[in-house]
Protein backbone atom coordinates (compact mmCIF):
# COMPACT_ATOMS: atom_id res chain seq x y z
CA UNK A 1 0.00 0.00 0.00
CA UNK A 2 1.57 3.39 -0.81
CA UNK A 3 1.09 6.39 0.42
CA UNK A 4 -1.47 8.53 -1.06
CA UNK A 5 -0.85 12.43 -1.89
CA UNK A 6 -3.89 14.18 -0.32
CA UNK A 7 -4.22 18.30 0.29
CA UNK A 8 -3.29 19.42 2.92
CA UNK A 9 -5.04 21.30 5.35
CA UNK A 10 -2.90 22.91 6.85
CA UNK A 11 -3.73 25.98 4.64
CA UNK A 12 -6.91 26.68 7.23
CA UNK A 13 -5.52 28.26 10.15
CA UNK A 14 -6.35 26.16 13.05
CA UNK A 15 -7.85 27.61 16.20
CA UNK A 16 -4.73 27.85 18.05
CA UNK A 17 -3.12 29.43 15.22
CA UNK A 18 -6.01 31.87 15.03
CA UNK A 19 -6.36 32.27 18.78
CA UNK A 20 -2.09 33.24 18.25
CA UNK A 21 -2.66 35.76 15.87
CA UNK A 22 -5.26 37.58 18.08
CA UNK A 23 -3.29 37.32 21.33
CA UNK A 24 -0.33 38.62 18.79
CA UNK A 25 -2.35 41.35 17.45
CA UNK A 26 -3.44 42.68 20.98
CA UNK A 27 0.05 43.18 22.21
CA UNK A 28 1.32 45.03 18.84
CA UNK A 29 -1.52 47.26 19.12
CA UNK A 30 -0.22 48.59 22.05
CA UNK A 31 3.09 48.61 20.85
CA UNK A 32 1.88 50.82 18.12
CA UNK A 33 -0.20 53.00 20.60
CA UNK A 34 2.69 53.26 22.75
CA UNK A 35 5.18 55.20 20.30
CA UNK A 36 2.24 57.22 19.19
CA UNK A 37 1.79 58.50 23.31
CA UNK A 38 5.20 59.80 23.97
CA UNK A 39 4.93 61.78 20.62
CA UNK A 40 1.50 63.22 21.30
CA UNK A 41 2.83 64.08 25.49
CA UNK A 42 5.68 66.08 24.05
CA UNK A 43 4.12 68.09 21.30
CA UNK A 44 1.42 68.75 23.84
CA UNK A 45 3.78 70.35 26.25
CA UNK A 46 5.30 72.21 23.83
CA UNK A 47 2.19 73.74 22.17
CA UNK A 48 1.22 74.41 26.22
CA UNK A 49 4.34 76.08 26.45
CA UNK A 50 3.63 78.27 23.43
CA UNK A 51 0.34 78.88 23.75
CA UNK A 52 -0.08 79.58 27.85
CA UNK A 53 4.05 81.00 27.78
CA UNK A 54 4.72 79.03 30.88
CA UNK A 55 6.35 75.24 30.94
CA UNK A 56 3.19 72.88 31.87
CA UNK A 57 6.33 70.23 33.15
CA UNK A 58 9.98 70.75 33.56
CA UNK A 59 12.15 69.77 31.14
CA UNK A 60 13.76 66.88 33.49
CA UNK A 61 10.67 64.97 33.94
CA UNK A 62 9.32 65.70 30.43
CA UNK A 63 12.51 63.64 29.87
CA UNK A 64 11.43 61.11 31.97
CA UNK A 65 7.88 60.60 31.03
CA UNK A 66 9.12 60.69 27.30
CA UNK A 67 12.08 58.12 27.72
CA UNK A 68 10.46 55.68 30.01
CA UNK A 69 7.34 54.51 27.62
CA UNK A 70 9.93 54.16 24.51
CA UNK A 71 12.57 51.96 26.75
CA UNK A 72 9.61 50.26 27.67
CA UNK A 73 7.97 49.53 24.06
CA UNK A 74 11.27 48.34 22.76
CA UNK A 75 11.42 45.67 25.64
CA UNK A 76 8.17 44.72 25.23
CA UNK A 77 8.36 44.19 21.67
CA UNK A 78 11.25 41.96 22.24
CA UNK A 79 9.42 40.11 24.57
CA UNK A 80 6.24 39.45 22.56
CA UNK A 81 8.53 38.39 19.89
CA UNK A 82 10.05 36.08 21.38
CA UNK A 83 6.53 34.80 22.97
CA UNK A 84 4.91 34.12 19.81
CA UNK A 85 8.10 32.31 18.49
CA UNK A 86 7.43 29.95 21.18
CA UNK A 87 3.53 30.19 20.39
CA UNK A 88 2.82 30.78 24.43
CA UNK A 89 -0.88 32.06 24.11
CA UNK A 90 -1.92 32.25 27.65
CA UNK A 91 1.86 34.47 28.06
CA UNK A 92 0.90 36.63 25.51
CA UNK A 93 -2.49 37.59 26.66
CA UNK A 94 -0.68 38.37 30.40
CA UNK A 95 1.65 40.81 28.57
CA UNK A 96 -0.93 42.36 27.44
CA UNK A 97 -1.83 43.37 31.10
CA UNK A 98 0.91 43.74 32.34
CA UNK A 99 1.44 46.64 29.27
CA UNK A 100 -1.02 48.63 30.54
CA UNK A 101 -0.46 48.58 34.17
CA UNK A 102 3.01 49.84 32.92
CA UNK A 103 1.39 52.72 30.70
CA UNK A 104 -1.20 53.47 33.94
CA UNK A 105 1.84 53.66 36.17
CA UNK A 106 4.02 55.84 33.35
CA UNK A 107 0.53 57.97 32.95
CA UNK A 108 0.74 58.82 37.01
CA UNK A 109 3.90 59.87 36.96
CA UNK A 110 2.89 62.32 33.75
CA UNK A 111 0.28 63.65 35.72
CA UNK A 112 2.32 64.16 39.03
CA UNK A 113 4.77 66.05 37.12
CA UNK A 114 2.15 67.86 35.51
CA UNK A 115 0.03 69.39 38.12
CA UNK A 116 -1.71 66.32 39.35
CA UNK A 117 -6.04 66.93 39.42
CA UNK A 118 -5.39 69.93 37.53
CA UNK A 119 -3.22 68.65 35.07
CA UNK A 120 -5.25 68.63 31.75
CA UNK A 121 -3.66 64.87 31.15
CA UNK A 122 -5.70 63.85 33.15
CA UNK A 123 -8.31 62.63 29.88
CA UNK A 124 -6.28 60.30 29.36
CA UNK A 125 -6.89 58.20 32.16
CA UNK A 126 -10.15 57.99 30.55
CA UNK A 127 -8.87 56.97 27.02
CA UNK A 128 -6.53 54.23 28.59
CA UNK A 129 -9.89 52.72 31.03
CA UNK A 130 -11.43 52.24 27.61
CA UNK A 131 -8.49 51.00 26.02
CA UNK A 132 -8.39 48.52 28.69
CA UNK A 133 -11.66 47.36 28.71
CA UNK A 134 -11.34 46.59 25.13
CA UNK A 135 -8.25 44.56 25.25
CA UNK A 136 -8.62 42.92 28.42
CA UNK A 137 -11.66 40.88 29.98
CA UNK A 138 -14.25 42.39 31.71
CA UNK A 139 -12.91 41.76 35.55
CA UNK A 140 -9.41 42.75 34.92
CA UNK A 141 -10.27 46.32 33.00
CA UNK A 142 -12.53 46.43 36.30
CA UNK A 143 -9.07 46.11 38.35
CA UNK A 144 -7.61 48.25 36.31
CA UNK A 145 -10.08 51.01 36.74
CA UNK A 146 -9.69 50.72 40.25
CA UNK A 147 -6.01 50.90 40.01
CA UNK A 148 -6.22 54.40 38.12
CA UNK A 149 -8.80 55.45 40.48
CA UNK A 150 -6.43 54.95 43.27
CA UNK A 151 -3.85 56.25 41.63
CA UNK A 152 -5.20 59.36 40.87
CA UNK A 153 -6.37 59.73 44.66
CA UNK A 154 -2.30 58.94 46.27
CA UNK A 155 -1.68 61.87 43.39
CA UNK A 156 -3.66 64.35 45.30
CA UNK A 157 -2.72 63.22 48.06
CA UNK A 158 1.24 63.93 47.33
CA UNK A 159 0.73 67.05 45.46
CA UNK A 160 -2.58 68.41 48.12
CA UNK A 161 -2.31 66.86 51.49
CA UNK A 162 -5.29 66.48 53.36
CA UNK A 163 -6.48 69.33 51.51
CA UNK A 164 -7.48 66.55 49.18
CA UNK A 165 -10.24 65.50 51.10
CA UNK A 166 -11.95 69.38 51.12
CA UNK A 167 -13.41 72.14 48.75
CA UNK A 168 -12.11 71.96 45.00
CA UNK A 169 -9.65 69.00 45.57
CA UNK A 170 -12.15 66.46 46.65
CA UNK A 171 -14.99 67.95 44.19
CA UNK A 172 -12.67 67.26 41.31
CA UNK A 173 -11.91 63.48 42.62
CA UNK A 174 -15.34 62.47 43.00
CA UNK A 175 -16.31 64.13 39.53
CA UNK A 176 -13.27 62.07 38.17
CA UNK A 177 -14.45 59.34 39.79
CA UNK A 178 -17.72 59.39 38.13
CA UNK A 179 -16.61 59.70 35.00
CA UNK A 180 -13.76 56.78 35.47
CA UNK A 181 -16.88 54.67 36.40
CA UNK A 182 -19.56 55.75 33.26
CA UNK A 183 -16.44 55.26 30.77
CA UNK A 184 -16.20 51.40 32.09
CA UNK A 185 -19.03 50.94 32.60
CA UNK A 186 -20.26 51.75 28.87
CA UNK A 187 -17.16 50.01 27.41
CA UNK A 188 -17.46 47.01 29.55
CA UNK A 189 -21.25 46.89 28.07
CA UNK A 190 -19.69 46.86 24.17
CA UNK A 191 -16.49 44.74 25.34
CA UNK A 192 -18.67 41.94 26.89
CA UNK A 193 -20.59 42.08 23.54
CA UNK A 194 -18.21 42.12 21.69
CA UNK A 195 -16.27 38.99 23.39
CA UNK A 196 -19.03 37.04 23.83
CA UNK A 197 -18.89 37.04 20.04
CA UNK A 198 -15.75 36.12 19.72
CA UNK A 199 -15.86 33.41 22.23
CA UNK A 200 -18.73 31.92 19.73
CA UNK A 201 -16.54 32.39 16.84
CA UNK A 202 -13.63 30.43 18.56
CA UNK A 203 -16.04 28.03 19.29
CA UNK A 204 -17.17 27.48 15.71
CA UNK A 205 -13.65 27.75 14.53
CA UNK A 206 -12.98 24.76 16.78
CA UNK A 207 -15.90 22.90 15.97
CA UNK A 208 -14.82 23.41 12.01
CA UNK A 209 -11.65 22.34 12.84
CA UNK A 210 -12.36 19.37 14.73
CA UNK A 211 -14.49 18.50 12.38
CA UNK A 212 -11.83 18.87 9.42
CA UNK A 213 -9.48 16.62 11.09
CA UNK A 214 -11.99 13.60 12.38
CA UNK A 215 -13.66 11.10 10.87
CA UNK A 216 -17.25 11.19 11.33
CA UNK A 217 -17.87 7.37 11.66
CA UNK A 218 -15.06 6.78 14.35
CA UNK A 219 -14.49 10.02 15.99
CA UNK A 220 -10.80 9.31 15.46
CA UNK A 221 -8.62 11.62 13.13
CA UNK A 222 -9.01 11.42 9.47
CA UNK A 223 -6.33 10.07 7.19
CA UNK A 224 -5.06 13.68 5.36
CA UNK A 225 -4.86 15.25 9.00
CA UNK A 226 -2.91 11.73 10.38
CA UNK A 227 -0.31 12.36 7.73
CA UNK A 228 -0.24 16.09 9.33
CA UNK A 229 0.65 14.12 12.58
CA UNK A 230 3.09 11.90 11.36
CA UNK A 231 4.95 14.42 9.74
CA UNK A 232 5.01 16.65 12.59
CA UNK A 233 6.19 13.54 14.63
CA UNK A 234 8.71 12.78 13.17
CA UNK A 235 10.20 16.16 12.93
CA UNK A 236 9.80 16.81 16.97
CA UNK A 237 11.65 12.93 16.85
CA UNK A 238 14.48 14.45 14.82
CA UNK A 239 14.83 17.35 16.43
CA UNK A 240 15.06 15.84 20.13
CA UNK A 241 16.63 12.39 19.15
CA UNK A 242 13.77 10.22 20.56
CA UNK A 243 11.86 7.45 19.21
CA UNK A 244 8.44 6.94 18.35
CA UNK A 245 6.79 3.94 16.83
CA UNK A 246 3.52 3.82 14.13
CA UNK A 247 0.78 0.65 14.48
CA UNK A 248 -1.05 -0.05 11.18
CA UNK A 249 -3.59 -2.56 11.35
CA UNK A 250 -6.77 -3.53 9.43
CA UNK A 251 -9.64 -6.11 10.31
CA UNK A 252 -9.30 -9.66 8.78
CA UNK A 253 -11.90 -10.63 6.06
CA UNK A 254 -13.69 -7.77 6.66
CA UNK A 255 -15.02 -8.18 3.22
CA UNK A 256 -16.46 -11.10 4.36
CA UNK A 257 -17.90 -9.50 7.25
CA UNK A 258 -19.84 -7.11 5.21
CA UNK A 259 -21.56 -9.72 2.60
CA UNK A 260 -22.93 -11.40 5.54
CA UNK A 261 -24.26 -8.62 7.33
CA UNK A 262 -24.27 -5.39 5.16
CA UNK A 263 -22.04 -2.16 5.58
CA UNK A 264 -24.42 -0.84 8.16
CA UNK A 265 -23.33 -3.61 10.47
CA UNK A 266 -19.82 -3.55 9.20
CA UNK A 267 -19.95 0.62 10.40
CA UNK A 268 -21.00 -0.05 13.73
CA UNK A 269 -18.43 -3.36 14.25
CA UNK A 270 -15.46 -0.17 12.96
CA UNK A 271 -17.17 2.28 15.65
CA UNK A 272 -16.86 -0.34 18.14
CA UNK A 273 -12.99 -1.30 17.54
CA UNK A 274 -12.60 2.59 17.66
CA UNK A 275 -14.04 2.50 20.94
CA UNK A 276 -11.70 -0.26 22.02
CA UNK A 277 -8.77 1.49 20.88
CA UNK A 278 -9.80 5.11 22.48
CA UNK A 279 -9.31 2.16 25.84
CA UNK A 280 -6.43 0.79 25.29
CA UNK A 281 -3.99 3.93 24.51
CA UNK A 282 -2.88 6.77 26.49
CA UNK A 283 -4.26 10.10 26.04
CA UNK A 284 -1.07 11.05 23.97
CA UNK A 285 -1.02 8.26 21.44
CA UNK A 286 -2.91 9.37 18.17
CA UNK A 287 -5.05 7.41 16.30
CA UNK A 288 -6.33 7.71 13.17
CA UNK A 289 -8.76 5.85 10.45
CA UNK A 290 -6.57 5.23 7.31
CA UNK A 291 -9.27 4.44 4.83
CA UNK A 292 -12.14 1.40 4.59
CA UNK A 293 -11.17 -1.07 7.77
CA UNK A 294 -7.41 0.18 7.77
CA UNK A 295 -6.45 2.01 11.41
CA UNK A 296 -3.33 3.57 12.61
CA UNK A 297 -1.63 4.62 15.54
CA UNK A 298 1.46 6.84 16.60
CA UNK A 299 2.74 6.24 19.57
CA UNK A 300 5.24 9.06 20.83
CA UNK A 301 8.43 8.24 22.34
CA UNK A 302 7.95 4.52 22.35
CA UNK A 303 10.09 1.61 21.35
CA UNK A 304 9.07 -1.50 19.74
CA UNK A 305 8.65 -3.25 22.44
CA UNK A 306 6.09 -1.28 23.63
CA UNK A 307 4.25 -0.77 20.71
CA UNK A 308 4.55 -4.75 20.05
CA UNK A 309 2.85 -5.06 23.78
CA UNK A 310 0.36 -1.91 23.58
CA UNK A 311 -0.52 -3.82 19.79
CA UNK A 312 -1.28 -6.87 21.83
CA UNK A 313 -3.59 -5.69 24.19
CA UNK A 314 -5.37 -4.21 21.50
CA UNK A 315 -5.32 -7.27 19.16
CA UNK A 316 -6.31 -9.31 22.24
CA UNK A 317 -9.24 -7.10 23.18
CA UNK A 318 -10.61 -6.93 20.10
CA UNK A 319 -10.46 -10.80 19.70
CA UNK A 320 -12.66 -10.90 22.66
CA UNK A 321 -15.03 -8.51 21.87
CA UNK A 322 -18.48 -10.55 21.12
CA UNK A 323 -18.99 -8.37 17.94
CA UNK A 324 -22.65 -9.40 16.88
CA UNK A 325 -22.25 -11.07 13.89
CA UNK A 326 -18.83 -12.34 14.50
CA UNK A 327 -19.75 -15.96 14.16
CA UNK A 328 -20.10 -15.97 10.04
CA UNK A 329 -16.15 -15.42 10.36
CA UNK A 330 -13.63 -17.96 9.53
CA UNK A 331 -12.24 -17.89 13.24
CA UNK A 332 -15.94 -17.45 14.46
CA UNK A 333 -14.76 -14.31 16.04
CA UNK A 334 -13.48 -10.76 14.39
CA UNK A 335 -9.74 -10.51 14.60
CA UNK A 336 -6.76 -7.99 13.43
CA UNK A 337 -3.48 -8.53 11.37
CA UNK A 338 -1.24 -5.57 12.88
CA UNK A 339 2.10 -4.47 11.69
CA UNK A 340 4.39 -1.63 13.74
CA UNK A 341 7.82 0.17 12.52
CA UNK A 342 9.71 2.18 14.80
CA UNK A 343 11.51 5.41 14.35
CA UNK A 344 14.41 6.02 13.57
CA UNK A 345 15.40 2.22 14.10
CA UNK A 346 13.13 1.32 10.98
CA UNK A 347 13.44 4.41 9.13
CA UNK A 348 14.24 8.22 9.11
CA UNK A 349 11.36 9.42 7.25
CA UNK A 350 7.80 9.35 7.62
CA UNK A 351 7.38 7.93 4.33
CA UNK A 352 9.94 4.95 4.86
CA UNK A 353 8.30 4.53 8.43
CA UNK A 354 4.41 4.66 7.19
CA UNK A 355 5.92 2.27 4.12
CA UNK A 356 7.40 -0.30 6.30
CA UNK A 357 4.65 -0.63 9.23
CA UNK A 358 2.38 -1.60 5.99
CA UNK A 359 5.03 -4.00 4.96
CA UNK A 360 4.68 -5.39 8.48
CA UNK A 361 0.64 -5.39 8.24
CA UNK A 362 0.92 -7.41 4.55
CA UNK A 363 3.53 -9.96 6.40
CA UNK A 364 0.91 -10.49 9.66
CA UNK A 365 -1.93 -11.22 6.92
CA UNK A 366 0.17 -13.83 4.73
CA UNK A 367 1.65 -15.67 7.11
CA UNK A 368 -2.15 -16.47 9.12
CA UNK A 369 -3.76 -13.05 9.77
CA UNK A 370 -4.63 -12.46 13.80
CA UNK A 371 -1.42 -11.29 14.92
CA UNK A 372 1.25 -8.76 15.65
CA UNK A 373 4.39 -8.35 13.49
CA UNK A 374 7.42 -5.96 14.10
CA UNK A 375 8.91 -4.83 11.09
CA UNK A 376 12.60 -6.37 9.90
CA UNK A 377 14.88 -6.03 7.43
CA UNK A 378 14.76 -9.54 6.00
CA UNK A 379 10.13 -9.20 5.74
CA UNK A 380 10.34 -8.39 1.87
CA UNK A 381 12.30 -11.33 1.34
CA UNK A 382 10.50 -13.73 3.73
CA UNK A 383 6.89 -12.44 1.68
CA UNK A 384 8.62 -13.09 -1.94
CA UNK A 385 9.25 -16.72 -0.26
CA UNK A 386 5.80 -17.06 0.72
CA UNK A 387 4.97 -16.75 -3.40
Amino acid sequence: MERKATASSSATPSVEALALRHALDKNMWLVGLRWIYPCFIMAFFLAYRFLAASPLINLRDALLVFLLPICANSLFRLVVRRLERAARIEELDRAVSRQLDFDLAVLALTLYFSGGLESPLVALLIVTIMVSTFLVDYHRAFRFTLGAMALLLAIALLRNGAASFAGPPLTSLLAYYVMFVFTYSVAGYLSRNLHKNEDLLKELLRQTRELSVTDGLTGLYNQMHFFELLERETRQSQRHGLSYSLIMFDVDHFKNFNDHHGHLRGSETLRAIAAIMKRKFRSTDLLAKYGGDEFVIILPQTDKVGAYLAAERLRESVEREPFPGAETQPQKKVTLSIGLATFPEHGLSDDEILNHADKALYFAKESGRNRSVIYHENIEKEIEEMH
